[in-house]
């Protein structure tokens, strides 16, 4: 977009579609958007599915949502009926490696790390193509990740104690773990910036979330790192990837759909801030790197005291313990720009279990 030019949006201004609903982060963008008088267009992929299907089922509940079927990342021009006319977009849709099984993504090639990369990359594409096709929106409000900003967390070319900003970018380095996902977001990023750039209507602003936890809407939300908090809660070790421990960097998704509409209303120039339109949403109150066996459990304990707790392993499958530098997150650009605000930790963690418990997806066990 042309430089100095600001393309805030409002609920005055139209209605705003969202990519992704039945998913995790898009269900509650919808919440978000709909309790702050937006009207929405949710944007699914296959209604007939069982998520599809969840999903419908709570979005019917909710005021001013209207449902476009057939979303599809994989399928060029699905998203240009959905965005005619509206005044912004939230572009939360990924292919995850959970979804890539070769079922999920019918449009696919069941590889699962082509279709996580190509359903970042070509999919983000797809969803530019349509943003430009509308004539209409003024911004694009994209879901990064902090895999675009530093290496995989178990990474040790960082000291602990250092602090990442929007100024950092991920890239490859020869580590092994830098995988399709994080290349994805990497190359999606860019890829936003650049048709912004080159367009005189809209502009972009990215978030770049840890990973996003907090309470389910509706089932078809559990996702494989909330699934394991609420295995711990009911007594259970954790399944995925594995049964070991694990390091986990949380931001609430309460607060990671709050920063996208703060984002999308305000009207600063993102680009000239430091680290330019994008900004990190990470360590929740003030924790990083959390550790699932150690830290997760203490709260659960706590918030659940009687509650048997699971317990992973404390190694890993090569028997070595996990370690991972302590680096620092804190939401400061988000907080100073946006007026982010972060609830602690155990709120969330709290909000994880006890959601699970009141859909049916979790029976914990007293001691």
């Amino acid at each position: 977009m042309r430089s100095g030019s600001v393309a805030a949006i409002s609920c005055k201004d139209g209605p705003v579609a969202v990519t992704g609903c039945s998913g995790f982060t898009g269900g509650h963008l919808v919440r978000e958007l709909v309790t702050h008088g937006y009207d929405v267009r949710a944007c699914l992929r296959d209604s007939g599915s069982w998520r599809g299907q969840d999903c419908i089922r709570y979005l019917e509940g909710l005021p001013n949502v209207e449902i476009f079927d057939g979303c599809d990342l994989f399928l060029p021009g699905s998203y240009n009926d959905a965005f005619k006319d509206c005044s912004g977009v939230f572009h939360a849709a990924a292919v995850l490696g959970n979804s890539a099984d070769g079922k999920s993504q019918p449009r696919g090639s069941g590889e699962v790390q082509e279709d996580v990369y190509e359903g970042g990359l070509s999919g983000t594409q797809n969803v530019i193509d349509a943003v430009n096709a509308s004539g209409s929106v003024k911004r694009l409000i994209y879901t990064s990740s902090t895999a675009a900003v530093r290496p995989n967390v178990g990474d040790q070319s960082v000291p602990d104690g250092y602090e990442w900003t929007e100024m950092d970018w991920a890239s490859d380095g020869g580590n092994k773990n830098f995988g399709a996902y994080a290349r994805s977001k990497v190359d999606a990023e860019q890829l936003v910036n650049k048709a912004a750039e080159e367009s005189e209507h809209w502009d972009v602003v990215t978030l770049n979330p840890a990973m996003i936890c907090g309470p389910i809407l509706f089932k078809a939300q559990v996702g494989q790192w909330i699934e394991q908090i609420g295995r711990l809660a009911s007594g259970k070790k954790p399944n995925f990837p594995d049964p070991y421990d694990r390091f986990y960097d949380i931001i609430d998704v309460r607060d990671l759909v709050r920063a996208q509409l703060l984002a999308a209303e305000s009207n600063i120039d993102h680009k000239k801030s430091s680290g330019g339109a994008r900004y990190i949403l990470a360590g929740t109150g003030g924790y990083s790197t959390m550790c699932l066996g150690t830290d997760i459990t203490r709260i659960i304990r706590s918030e659940f005291p009687d509650f048997v707790v699971g317990q992973p392993e404390t190694t890993t499958s090569e028997s070595e313990p996990i370690r991972s530098p302590k680096t620092v997150h804190d939401c400061k650009k988000a907080k100073e720009l946006l007026g982010v605000t972060i609830r602690p930790i155990q709120q969330t963690i709290h909000d994880v279990i006890e959601s699970q418990i009141e859909l049916g997806v979790i029976q914990p066990t007293k001691k």
